[in-house]
């Protein structure tokens, strides 16, 4: 059984890495003391997470570290959801 990392904290920055033939991009975000790098290798989350203003969302992130040491994302989750987020909805 492989276990998880969780991962808790503002979403700072995100940067489009590539639109095909998979889309990818990269969130960096922060707990206050450490910057984690989050690699989403899905078209749909990647597309939603670009609507997300920077730094003003806590996001829980579980993954897996890849040899970059870069966490890729298998579960997203907006911890202080707004009205905003109420509009665009949740990803799932």
């Amino acid at each position: 059984m492989i276990f998880l990392e969780e991962y808790r904290g503002l979403l700072e920055k995100t940067i489009l890495l590539q639109e095909k033939p998979i889309m990818m991009s990269l969130l960096i975000m922060s707990d206050g003391e450490n910057k984690t790098e989050v690699l989403i290798k899905d078209r749909y989350l990647s597309s939603y997470v670009f609507r997300l203003p920077d730094n003003k969302y806590m996001i829980h992130i579980a993954g897996r570290r890849n040899k970059r040491n870069q966490l890729v994302a298998k579960h997203f989750e907006i911890m202080n959801p707004d009205e905003y987020i109420k509009i665009i909805g949740a990803p799932e």
